[in-house]
């Protein structure tokens, strides 16, 4: 399996998408190695691990110790001891975007620490209104909408099914009184059809088979099919 491939071990993948400008790629890989913190136990220290540059893509993971609490009774008393465990994130960096997953603690720590390499800060992509009703006229099945009123308004959230129209006399949503948060439906991807959910605050979720082999041309398609003022075709090398 190359590096650009991601196998899906269960039913569905969830990426969060930021926005980069990474001049090298070649000199953000060698100052990760040379001068990024890495991942230790003992002493616990967040930092990065397994990271591989090739072809365009730095993938590397993430992680860092938690402590959390769990409560319990020791003779009829209530009491709380502390454990520690290791949560982790994926990264996938190109030059314009980085894509991440995996829990959603690590990747706070990632995000800053690529940004002070990279010289340039990266930032969670917030998608348009505009790009998020385009995106559900491009979809070949639309399943849920949810929208999003003003605070003063009495209805809150709305989770609408089917697609909603656009008229040249009116709007059904506006973008000054309303927000899209998300929208999910069916979509004929390059590696063929899938579910995909997209949330305004840069969150893609994918659902597919199980051992499903995703590739980063397919997560780059995905993201023009979002943002792009005209879908992007289905490249034949894709399939």
């Amino acid at each position: 399996m190359s590096l650009s491939e991601i196998e899906i071990l269960g039913s569905s993948a969830s990426f969060k998408v930021w926005a980069a400008d990474i001049e090298s790629l070649q000199e953000l890989n060698d100052r990760l190695l040379r001068e990024a913190e890495m991942f230790s136990i003992d002493p616990e220290a967040p930092g990065f691990h397994d990271c591989v540059y090739e072809d365009g893509l730095i993938r590397g993971f993430y992680s860092g110790v938690i402590p959390f609490e769990i409560e319990h009774l020791v003779d009829g008393i209530s009491t709380k001891s502390l454990f520690k465990k290791i949560e982790t994130c994926e990264f996938f960096a190109t030059q314009k975007t980085v894509f991440t997953t995996g829990k959603s603690g690590p990747q706070k720590g990632l995000v800053h620490s690529l940004s002070a390499l990279s010289g340039h800060g990266i930032s969670l992509f917030e998608f348009e209104f505009t790009q998020m009703q385009q995106f559900q006229d491009r979809l070949s099945q639309v399943k849920a909408i949810v929208l999003a009123n003003p605070k003063n308004q009495e209805v809150r959230r709305a989770k609408l099914s089917g697609l909603i129209e656009s008229y040249i006399e009116y709007n059904v949503i506006d973008p000054r009184n309303h927000t899209i948060e998300s929208v999910s439906g069916l979509i004929d991807s390059p590696l063929g059809p899938m579910t995909l959910t997209v949330s305004r605050k840069g969150a893609i979720r994918l659902s597919v088979r199980k051992g499903f082999i995703l590739t980063m041309d397919c997560l780059h398609w995905i993201l023009s099919l979002i943002r792009d003022e005209s879908p992007p075709a289905i490249q034949k090398e894709m399939l």
